[in-house]
């Protein structure tokens, strides 16, 4: 790490009155650490993608996303579509913050930039998933996890406002009106397991999921995943009921980890998920971005990363 570049959302997270203040002192603390340092904010949505490519043409050899898994996302296609080998860190100021998380980084984002200069970078492979937006198939990457089913109708319908508000929690007061909504619709999902064979099943939501440790009240979730795993952890819920849902989520958050017979844990390289009534829009995410409707398709990218990780 000699040449950074710190690219923050302005908006993400709550209190944005101190973001500046907040980017000024790590701006400080990497000079004083003898690194040349810069800091660019994004304008727009997909603005992180092309700073980040302009910041690999410029010769940086670390980008930072400071901000939520949104700005990291970015930053993320930015480094795999420029075929670049620099670095990719996190410096968390979002709502989510999965991958600060499971990168065992502190909250505080300046006590987070200071434990990064100790961290050592390692290649690992991102997923990719496919879908479409109504103008044709759209592919992004992805590192933290990716939805598809009521996942993703989930980050649709928690507005900006209540997560600026809440943070995280605001998807959990999502996570209850939705409950009381009903069930979900089912589509068809078909994986193909460790051995090459394949397999399909009707279900309500597919989460696929790269990161080991979550925050909050997920913190005791253990799903047998990693980042350096060359796998999902795919949780199929074959169930549209929401007590099923409810089940499940008691088991994980509370670490106890009973089964559930309605939903089932498999790891796979890869998946396909399709609608079945063209009637219903089934929606899709990845590390907390929205992206098309089905029908959806997902590998693990046979490029991969630089990331900034403990050792």
């Amino acid at each position: 790490m000699k040449k950074v570049i710190l690219i923050y959302n302005p908006a993400s997270g709550q209190r944005r009155e101190r973001r500046e203040r907040q980017m000024a002192r790590i701006v400080e603390l990497y000079r004083a650490s003898g690194l040349e340092v810069e800091a660019s904010a994004t304008t727009h949505a997909g603005s992180a993608i092309e700073q980040t490519q302009a910041a690999v043409a410029a010769g940086f050899d670390t980008v930072i996303a400071c901000g939520g898994d949104g700005t990291l996302n970015e930053a993320l296609n930015g480094l795999v579509l420029s075929s670049s080998n620099a670095a990719l860190g996190v410096v968390p100021l979002g709502s989510g913050n999965l991958l600060a998380t499971d990168l065992r980084l502190p909250s505080d984002p300046f006590a987070a930039a200071q434990k990064l200069l100790r961290y050592k970078p390692r290649q690992i492979h991102p997923g990719v998933i496919t879908s479409h937006d109504g103008t044709g198939p759209r592919q992004r990457y992805f590192v933290v996890a990716a939805g598809v089913g009521s996942d993703a109708e989930l980050m649709y319908r928690t507005a900006v406002q209540a997560k600026e508000r809440y943070g995280r929690n605001a998807y959990f007061l999502e996570m209850i009106r939705m409950a009381l909504r009903g069930r979900y619709p089912m589509f068809q999902v078909e994986w193909e397991d460790g051995s090459g064979g394949r397999h399909n099943a009707q279900v309500a939501l597919v989460m696929a999921i790269r990161a080991r440790k979550f925050p909050g009240l997920l913190r005791f979730v253990n799903l047998d995943s990693a980042l350096t795993r060359n796998d999902y952890r795919l949780v199929l819920f074959r169930t549209n009921k929401v007590r099923h849902f409810l089940n499940y989520f008691g088991s994980v958050a509370s670490g106890l980890n009973w089964r559930v017979r309605q939903i089932e844990l498999v790891h796979s390289q890869w998946f396909r998920c399709s609608a079945l009534s063209h009637d219903v829009r089934i929606r899709t995410q990845a590390d907390g971005e929205l992206l098309g409707m089905l029908p959806v398709e997902a590998n693990i990218a046979p490029q991969t990363v630089t990331l900034l990780m403990p050792e």
